[in-house]
């Protein structure tokens, strides 16, 4: 009994020392960028959840480090205030592709587009940057009539992202009305719906978060093994391609209609508050990763053995470019020019699966040739 607690001892020791030496290693030849704490949100009684005030952070993966901040209002962008006479206001809506995930501000496809239009036009144009991460376009709608209406906009624009807007809005609340989310002491979103892999806290892996946050921000080791793991799943299609893509499916699952359904009434509602107080709407159609890039979608019809016949990947832009033509709203469908622009430059990161700094370029430029065909007229006063 001794001998074996002297050998498993002996084995824990050297099983210590294999690891100091190994972190050792990996500090000297291939030295690696701990990751941030990221802890955005705060509670709110009519959103859910939304941005924390004055926030400062550095927001690091294995693809990108980028600085996120948040103004006095809670929104990622530079301090707000009244709207100036003769200038153009646009807010910008919308979830982590909008937010700009991995993207510092001033590459922000809203930041692009301001640009593209105070050099453009005469008048002055402003964007703000309204999106949050994880947001559903009901909170979208919520903010906007909360918060955002008193920014005294001319224009709002929708950043739709069809990887889960089809479903956000229906899947916010259960049957009872009750959150499916809520926000941790730590400013975090935790999920209250069993086996939901989409917010941190939940599963397995929500509660190895600690320690997983512990070792990513500390460990270099940790986050080469890490970062190389993440690579090789993206490299076989077990990695930034959630199954199943619902959204494409020639014929809708329940849960996909019931969430359509009830977007479509959440869109016609958004018209109707947009012109009762003198706005214009603007949808942005905001491609998954995997309607961009065709090896993508191959790697994942081979790794989880699917039907390609039972998939339309252009569905989802048809469906909403229908919608949005029926009912007389505004809309800018960037899949053409992000297929496009992916044959020479990358769009949308592997592994993070958001929009890189080219992808929001190319919807700037979208955004502003469109504007450009449709005058963005500058209002004669402060609403």
């Amino acid at each position: 009994m001794k001998r074996l607690l002297k050998n498993l001892a002996l084995l824990c020791v050297s099983v210590v020392v294999g690891l100091i030496a190994a972190e050792l290693i990996v500090r000297v030849v291939a030295p690696q960028r701990p990751d941030s704490v990221r802890p955005l949100y705060e509670p709110d009684d009519y959103l859910v959840f939304k941005l924390r005030k004055n926030l400062a952070l550095i927001y690091s993966q294995f693809e990108f480090v980028v600085a996120e901040s948040t103004n006095s209002i809670g929104l990622r962008d530079r301090e707000v205030g009244p709207k100036a006479p003769g200038r153009y206001r646009i807010l910008g809506l919308g979830d982590s592709d909008s937010y700009a995930n991995g993207v510092n501000l001033k590459d922000t496809y809203w930041k692009q587009l301001e640009h593209c239009l105070n050099g453009s036009l005469t008048h002055s144009v402003e964007v703000i940057n309204c999106a949050v991460p994880a947001y559903s376009l009901l909170q979208e709608i919520r903010f906007l009539k909360k918060y955002g209406v008193g920014l005294q906009p001319d224009a709002v624009i929708v950043g739709f992202y069809c990887g889960n807007d089809f479903t956000d809005s229906y899947e916010l609340f259960d049957e009872e009305g009750r959150p499916r989310v809520r926000v941790s002491e730590n400013g975090f979103l935790v999920s209250e719906k069993p086996g939901d892999k989409i917010y941190r806290g939940s599963g397995l892996r929500g509660k190895l978060l600690p320690v997983r946050t512990f070792l990513a921000t500390r460990s270099q080791l940790y986050i080469f093994l890490r970062n190389r793991l993440s690579e090789l799943l993206a490299r076989v299609g077990l990695r930034s391609v959630p199954p199943p893509p619902d959204f494409c499916a020639k014929e809708f699952p329940k849960t996909v209609q019931k969430g359509w359904d009830l977007d479509q009434r959440l869109l016609l509602e958004l018209k109707n508050f947009v012109q009762e107080h003198h706005m214009r709407l603007i949808v942005v159609i905001l491609p998954e990763s995997y309607q961009v890039y065709e090896s993508a979608w191959n790697r994942y019809l081979q790794t989880f053995k699917i039907d390609p016949n039972l998939y339309d990947l252009e569905k989802p832009q048809k469906l909403l470019a229908e919608f949005f033509t029926k009912h007389e709203i505004e809309f800018v469908d960037v899949l053409s020019a992000m297929r496009s622009a992916a044959k020479d430059t990358r769009v949308i990161y592997p592994i993070d699966a958001h929009m890189t700094p080219a992808g929001h370029q190319v919807v700037a430029k979208m955004l502003c040739e469109y504007l450009s065909r449709n005058p963005v007229v500058a209002s004669s006063g402060s609403r």
